[in-house]
C-alpha cells in the first residue's frame, strides 16, 4: 500500500516537471517571434544604413570643447562623400572656458561647504588658481586673426550683441564700435580672470580654519562694482558677456559652415537634408548647436518635427547614422502599418514609447464624478 502510494506521489510530480517543460517551451517558442522580428530589424537597419544618402544628405553634428565638429555625408558622382569641419573661431573655447572660472572655483570647495572643519579644498583652490594664473599670463600673447580668429564679420556681430548686453544691464547708451570692440572683449576677460585670482587670495584662502568659503564666494559673485566708470564688472555681468561673445562665436561659424554647404548641393538635396545632433542630458533642450542648425535648413517647423534630431548617449559618425538609420526604417514601417492611426505611427518612430499612451489609459481609466455615484469609466 505504501508502495502504490509513493508511486502515486511520484506520477504527479512527473506530470508537473512535464507541464512545467512544455510550457516553457511553449512560451519561448511565442517570445522567439519578437527576438526574431528584432535580428530581421537590425539587419534593415544595416541595409537602411549602407545607402543611406539615397534618402537625403546627412549632417551629424559632435559637440566639442571648441564649438562643434560637422560632417556632412552626401552622394557626390553617384558615390558616398564626406567632408568634415570645426567652423567655430578659437574665441568661442576661449570665451567658454573664462566664463567657467567661478565654477571652476565652485568645484574646488563644493564638496566641503557643508563641514566647515574639513579643509581639504584649500590644496585644489591654490592649484586651480595657479591654472587661472598662467591663463591671465597668456592672454596678451593672443593675436586677434590666428589666436581668437575674429574676422570682420564677426567683429561686426559681437559689437551688435555686446552693446545690447550693455542696455539690458544698465540702460547704458551703445558704447562699443569696430575700433574698440577687441580691446573690450580682452578687458572682460581680464577683468574676470583678475576678480578671481584676487578672491581666492584675498576672501578664500584667508579664511580662518574652521571656516567655509561658501558664504564670501556667493557674496563675492553678488557683488556690485564701486568703480563708476566699469558698472558692468560684477561676476555675473562679466559671465554674461563672456557667454555672449561665445554664443556668438558659435552662432557665426555654423551659420556660415550651413550656408556653405546649402551652396553646395542642389535644393532638392537641402530640402531632404538630415541633421543629427550629438548631445547630453544637461544639453539635450535648448541646445546651441540645434539652435544655430535650424535657420538654415529648409522647411524649418518641418525640421524641427522630423529632419533635425538631438540624440544623447552617442558618439562618432557611425553611431549617429546608425541611428538615424533606426528612426528611417520605423518611419517606413509605421506608415505601412499603422496607416489609419496618425498619433500611433509617430509613436512607433518616435521618442514616445509605443506602449506610453496606452499606459496611461491603463493607469488611469477611472475619473471620478462631482457626485457619489462613484467612479465612471471613460474612454
Amino acid at each position: 500500500m505504501t508502495d502504490s502510494t509513493e508511486q502515486q506521489d511520484n506520477w504527479y510530480q512527473q506530470i508537473s516537471v512535464v507541464d512545467a517543460s512544455l510550457n516553457a517551451q511553449a512560451i519561448a517558442n511565442i517570445v522567439k517571434i519578437d527576438s526574431e522580428m528584432l535580428v530581421n530589424m537590425n539587419e534593415l537597419q544595416v541595409l537602411t544604413q549602407r545607402d543611406l544618402t539615397q534618402f537625403g544628405p546627412v549632417i551629424v553634428a559632435q559637440f566639442t570643447p571648441g564649438g562643434g565638429k560637422f560632417t556632412l555625408v552626401h552622394c557626390e558622382y553617384g558615390k558616398p562623400s564626406r567632408i568634415t569641419v570645426e567652423p567655430v573661431a578659437n574665441l568661442f573655447a576661449i570665451a567658454k572656458s573664462i566664463a567657467h572660472t567661478p565654477l571652476g572655483i565652485y568645484g574646488c570647495f563644493g564638496a566641503y561647504s557643508t563641514n566647515p572643519l574639513n579643509q581639504g579644498w584649500r590644496s585644489p583652490l591654490t592649484d586651480y588658481r595657479n591654472v587661472i594664473e598662467n591663463g591671465l599670463m597668456s592672454l596678451p600673447d593672443i593675436e586677434v586673426k590666428d589666436g581668437y580668429q575674429i574676422d570682420e564679420s564677426l567683429a561686426a556681430l559681437l559689437v551688435s550683441r555686446l552693446n545690447q548686453v550693455t542696455g539690458q544691464f544698465d540702460g547704458a547708451a551703445p558704447v562699443l564700435n569696430h575700433d574698440n570692440v577687441l580691446s573690450h572683449i580682452q578687458q572682460v576677460f581680464h577683468t574676470l580672470l583678475s576678480a578671481s585670482i584676487d578672491f581666492i587670495d584675498t576672501q578664500a584662502l584667508t579664511l580662518e580654519r574652521n571656516q567655509s568659503p561658501a558664504r564670501v564666494f556667493q557674496q563675492w559673485c553678488a557683488q556690485t562694482s564701486d568703480d563708476d566708470n566699469a558698472p558692468d564688472d560684477t561676476v555675473y555681468k562679466l559671465i554674461t558677456q563672456c557667454q555672449v561673445i561665445a554664443a556668438t562665436a558659435q552662432a557665426y561659424g555654423i551659420t556660415s559652415m550651413m550656408k556653405t554647404w546649402r551652396k553646395a548641393l542642389t535644393a532638392e538635396q537641402w530640402q531632404k537634408l538630415y541633421a543629427v545632433v550629438e548631445g547630453e542630458w544637461v544639453t539635450r533642450e535648448s541646445n546651441s548647436i540645434a539652435q544655430c542648425m535650424l535657420p538654415e535648413m529648409a522647411e524649418k517647423q518641418a525640421a524641427l518635427n522630423q529632419h533635425l534630431m538631438i540624440v544623447t548617449n552617442l558618439e562618432g559618425v557611425s553611431a549617429a547614422l546608425k541611428f538615424l538609420a533606426r528612426i528611417l526604417e520605423d518611419r517606413a514601417a509605421a506608415a505601412m502599418i499603422l496607416t489609419e492611426h496618425t498619433q500611433d505611427r509617430e509613436h512607433l518612430s518616435g521618442q514616445t514609447d509605443l506602449l506610453g499612451p496606452v499606459m496611461q489609459r491603463v493607469l488611469c481609466p477611472y475619473q471620478i464624478p462631482n457626485n457619489n455615484d462613484g467612479p465612471v469609466l471613460t474612454n
